[in-house]
């Protein structure tokens, strides 16, 4: 049985990239996803939120997620441990449409 997997990804804007990386988030191919979301969290700080039907759907935008990422890294600051990015994933529990 498939269960749905949501995706949350953190990425942190540089001084003056704010609105191009809000673009490239959005323009992203999110084909893969059932449902998607970017939020700002402010001070630069945005989240893409992508809700899979399962995780091998999940796993069809990895690989071209890299790609993506790869392409977006001059707009991006990295953190604190050197990551372009800070994410997490789970299995849904409970949802309510």
């Amino acid at each position: 049985m498939d269960e749905l997997v949501t995706t949350v990804t953190k990425f942190k804007a540089k001084v003056g990239s704010e609105n191009q990386l809000i673009e490239e988030l959005r323009n992203f191919d999110n084909s893969s996803s059932q449902s998607w979301q970017v939020l700002s969290l402010g001070d630069n700080e945005y989240a893409a939120i992508n809700t899979y039907k399962s995780i091998e759907n999940r796993t069809e935008d990895i690989a071209s997620g890299l790609d993506w990422l790869d392409s977006i890294t001059p707009l991006i600051d990295l953190y604190e441990n050197g990551s372009r990015t800070e994410a997490f994933s789970g299995i849904v529990l409970y949802e309510n449409e």
